[in-house]
């Protein structure tokens, strides 16, 4: 790292130095033929690695997730039938003033919210965007995974915090958001989803 980028950002060198120590306690290994990656004594699947976590709960999201909608975070695997919103200049997580508010059926992301630093405003926007009735879908990484949290080994400084149930259930009750659906556990792709309906202020 730069001298100027240490000066000015003390901050960003303390999470750099974290991640590199991390990252020493990460170990490829292969077992009974399959690969996985072992991490402070835990063992993590190699899909895990691949991308596209959509494709874990996409069954489930289509049967919330009809009418109009977007996809935010879609990346390279929207959700089939959403728009799909990308970290682009004119529209993305904080900024989506192409759609009216009250204007969608449903509001779907899958990983993106950890990668956001101000989650609460774009929740609030999201939320926003939808119809009364119209449906919010988050997927998102388990606290778990250990290799996806903050200064993980996998994503360095790229994920912001780790959502949780406990923070995210509460602050969507304040939000006009009933919560209809969710899991509290991993599943197979060591995430989990909450489901809610926008309801009237």
């Amino acid at each position: 790292m730069k001298i100027q980028n240490i000066i000015l950002h003390p901050s960003k060198v303390i999470s750099y130095l974290a991640w590199r120590i991390n990252c020493l306690f990460l170990t490829r290994v292969t077992l009974n033929g399959e690969i996985y990656h072992k991490y402070r004594g835990e063992l993590y699947p190699d899909y895990l690695n691949h991308g596209n976590a959509r494709s874990s709960i996409t069954d489930l999201a289509l049967k919330w997730c009809v009418g109009k909608g977007i996809d935010v975070g879609a990346d390279e695997w929207p959700l089939p039938g959403a728009i799909p919103i990308q970290n682009d200049p004119k529209q993305n997580a904080y900024k989506l003033d192409f759609l009216d508010d009250g204007s969608l059926d449903y509001v779907f992301s899958s990983h993106c919210l950890e990668h956001l630093e101000n989650w609460q405003d774009a929740l609030r926007l999201w939320i926003r965007k939808l119809k009364l009735g119209g449906i919010l879908f988050l997927y998102l990484p388990h606290k778990s995974m250990r290799l996806w949290n903050p200064r993980g080994p996998w994503v360095s400084s790229m994920h912001k915090w780790k959502p949780s149930i406990e923070v995210l259930l509460p602050f969507l009750k304040s939000n006009h958001i009933e919560v209809i659906n969710y899991n509290s556990g991993r599943d197979a792709y060591w995430s989990f989803h909450i489901i809610g309906k926008r309801k009237p202020a």
